[in-house]
């Protein structure tokens, strides 16, 4: 019987002692970590309550006489959400200047009757005079600021600033930054995805063989229009892309969703699916890009009695689809060409895939881009479409 009970109660002992060891390695943690999370937490808030801060939504920022200035858009009244601004209140404006963003920024801090957080904008509007200046000089401070969300989205101002733009904005009675929200939604239905958030443009801005492309904005009575690119060399502000150009370097970005395709104003096909491959060689310092292109399209819209179902048909639209796709990428090649600009970023590719010949040519890119020479290979099939109300 002594056996026994030396054999059950052991256990037991060994078990109590683990669990003992397993609650005070875990309060360990608790006081190491918890201030830290906590603190981080309350850092840009200031431990201060809701009521008390100005959540900006949007950032304007621009350049003018020598000096920058902020124009931060926030939501006032009851109901405010933190996450999509405000519930029946009204949008105003706080501005701030200075001899550098960040200045402007403390300058509007200072001004503005409530704490300024930019935790919670989604949006950073770049004024052209501002994004001539320089990318770096507008968006250095917030790269610095841990608040900013890393996904907020960066859009240039086309030939006006983004104060101004902000602020017609308001007098078209326009809920802008619901409006930039659904922009963002419209952007995503053509685009597999949105290159232009905050962590890949600063990404982008290391690469100094590639222009940096962001999107630019045309206010519209019923909103706001992505209508293409603003092309960065060197960070500064050089040009202006149009929409076939800028869909051109989105197809060889390979985040094409869907695009529309007109033949002849008899045929409209939309493309539902589509994938691009590069393939560069370097040899005897002649670079050459081999561009794949693979998609799919519905027939949406015929305007021609033929009866366009026939193999021979089918074929002959196809022929057409690819021709047309193919245009629309010869016009960002010979932009590329034409102005010796890497809008294609294609210096990262020809390093990652040519390392060792890469060298020879690196510090002559610019040179390089003109003599670039293009081969196409696009593959692509018409799938079937629904029709409503034959006959």
């Amino acid at each position: 019987m002594k056996y026994y009970n030396i054999m059950v109660n052991k256990p037991k002992e060994n078990m109590q002692r683990r669990q003992n060891y397993v609650l005070r390695f875990a309060l360990f943690l608790a006081c190491i970590f918890l201030p830290i999370l906590s603190g981080g937490c309350t850092h840009d808030m200031s431990r201060k309550e809701i009521d008390e801060i100005d959540l900006v939504l949007v950032l304007g920022i621009d350049y003018k006489d020598g000096e920058y200035s902020l124009s931060c858009l926030y939501s006032t009244g009851a109901g405010a959400d933190p996450e999509k601004g405000a519930g029946g209140g009204s949008e105003e404006v706080a501005k701030g200047k200075g001899k550098t963003a960040y200045e402007a920024l403390e300058d509007l801090k200072l001004k503005n009757k409530k704490a300024i957080s930019l935790a919670q904008a989604g949006s950073f509007l770049i004024g052209e005079e501002a994004a001539e200046k320089g990318l770096n000089h507008c968006l250095d401070f917030l790269s610095r600021d841990e608040t900013i969300k890393m996904e907020a989205l960066i859009y240039i101002i086309k030939e006006k600033s983004a104060g101004d733009f902000i602020k017609e904005g308001i007098e078209n009675k326009q809920t802008i930054h619901e409006d930039m929200e659904a922009m963002e939604q419209k952007q995503q239905e053509l685009l597999t995805r949105n290159d232009n958030t905050m962590v890949n443009i600063l990404n982008d801005m290391r690469q100094t063989n590639s222009c940096v492309l962001i999107p630019y904005l045309i206010a519209e009575k019923s909103g706001y229009l992505i209508d293409g690119y603003a092309v960065f060399d060197e960070l500064k502000l050089r040009d202006y892309l149009d929409h076939d150009t800028s869909d051109g370097v989105n197809f060889f970005r390979n985040i094409m969703r869907s695009y529309p395709i007109y033949l002849n104003d008899q045929v409209s096909l939309y493309v539902s699916y589509t994938n691009t491959k590069l393939k560069t060689k370097l040899k005897n310092q002649q670079v050459t890009v081999t561009v794949r292109v693979s998609f799919e399209t519905m027939l949406k819209e015929i305007m021609t009695d033929q009866n366009i179902y026939t193999a021979e048909e089918l074929n002959r639209l196809t022929n057409e689809q690819n021709n047309y796709i193919k245009k629309i990428l010869e016009k960002s090649v010979k932009y590329s060409i034409d102005n010796g600009l890497d809008i294609l970023n294609l210096a990262r590719l020809v390093e990652n895939q040519n390392f060792d010949e890469w060298q020879s040519i690196e510090s002559n890119w610019s040179e390089e881009i003109s003599d670039i020479q293009y081969r196409y290979e696009l593959q692509s099939r018409i799938t079937k479409s629904f029709i409503l109300g034959n006959d």
